[in-house]
């Protein structure tokens, strides 16, 4: 059994494309839990009524993503056994209807790994956005772990799997029996970002494999790199980018992750905050010449 974790948070829209997309699927033993943390759009009632074989569970909105996909994991462990998987899946993506078979045959033949999906612009599915990951302990450096800038359906022809040093949450299969040797997600120290990666790099420490499957792909509405080609960049941003729980680049959250798994971590996030901020630095030059 596939036990599917979405955790959301409104944007109902994107949740009915989602949920339809995995009504259609080519296997059957997969069970949908969908993990509603205050949504204020109808999003727990809609599944009420609409779709009563949704496991529907709900939580406050201070579970942030993290949370929320540890209380849905929670209800998921009194009920799986060893030999059934978890994926975790965001609610801004769609999937084809061989999705899941893909995923459940890489599993067949690599049973202990973690295994991610491709991710393309759901505007323009040639267009790859992820596909693995290289990631230095000692810089900081996150780079593709192949070249992605061919259209996908030559990359799949191409690739069965991809080797990654770390995998997101957005469509990544894994064996029950990971969760039991090394725990669920670091919800304490990862509220929102980064529990995903730091959960991928604890499963490698226990000798799982991490591989993408290059014929598991989803669709994604949501820019990877996280940024905004139309926001514009202020001081008061650049602050709010630092400190707050749904930035990628808060601080304490990334001192935290450096002491964790890098090999220096002065060293390492002084790498990493030099990124950060000349990425700032064109970002500010860029919005004052509009």
């Amino acid at each position: 059994m596939i036990y599917i974790i979405i955790p959301v948070f409104n944007r109902l829209s994107y949740t009915k494309d989602c949920l339809a997309s995995l009504s259609n699927q080519s296997i059957s033993n997969y069970k949908i839990v969908v993990v509603d943390h205050g949504s204020t759009d109808g999003t727990s009632e809609y599944i009420k009524n609409e779709l009563p074989e949704v496991e529907l569970i709900t939580g406050s909105s201070d579970l942030w993503w993290t949370g929320a996909v540890n209380l849905g994991l929670k209800w998921v462990l009194e009920t799986a056994g060893l030999n059934d998987t978890v994926l975790t899946l965001n609610n801004d993506l769609i999937v084809d209807k061989n999705y899941l078979e893909c995923l459940n045959d890489m599993h067949s033949n690599f049973p202990k790994a973690l295994i991610g999906s491709v991710s393309v612009d759901i505007f323009n599915p040639e267009k790859i956005s992820f596909a693995g990951i290289k990631w230095s302990s000692v810089t900081a450096k996150y780079k593709s772990a192949v070249n992605i800038n061919i259209p996908y359906s030559l990359f799949r022809e191409k690739n069965e799997y991809i080797v990654s040093d770390l995998l997101p949450g957005r469509g990544t299969l894994i064996p029950v029996k990971a969760f039991k040797d090394v725990g669920i997600f670091d919800e304490e120290n990862f509220p929102h970002y980064a529990a995903d990666e730091d959960f991928s790099l604890r499963c490698k420490q226990a000798g799982y494999s991490i591989l993408v499957a290059t014929n598991a792909c989803v669709k994604s509405y949501v820019n990877e790199t996280g940024l905004n080609a139309d926001s514009k960049t202020s001081v008061k941003t650049i602050i709010t980018s630092l400190t707050s729980i749904k930035s990628k680049n808060n601080i304490s959250k990334r001192w935290y992750w450096a002491k964790k798994h890098s090999q220096i971590p002065a060293l390492y996030m002084g790498f990493y905050m030099s990124r950060t901020f000349f990425s700032y630095v064109k970002s500010l030059i860029a919005t004052n010449n509009h």
